[in-house]
């Protein structure tokens, strides 16, 4: 099974946005991660970060790591999940 998560988020400026798609794909599952800026102000920056892995991914995790870096997760705006055809 594959999994993408289309996340709204809000970041301080620090971490970089290479930083936290490094560390984001790193965790369990994760194949894939996009980070796109949405605007910036003096103090954040809103992100649109996309994320792709297997079952083994966590929204929960990313959840958790988005907040150790200081982030907040506004939206989980798509879900988009497709079964891998057993082929036998």
């Amino acid at each position: 099974m594959n999994i993408e998560y289309f996340l709204d988020v809000l970041k301080p400026h620090h971490p970089s946005n290479d930083l936290l798609a490094r560390t984001l794909s790193q965790l369990t599952g994760v194949t894939y991660v996009r980070v796109k800026v949405d605007e910036i102000d003096q103090r954040t920056t809103s992100i649109f970060i996309t994320i792709r892995g297997t079952e083994e991914m966590s929204l929960e995790k990313i959840t958790q790591t988005l907040e150790e870096y200081n982030c907040s997760l506004h939206s989980v705006d798509t879900v988009s999940i497709q079964k891998n055809e057993d082929k036998g």
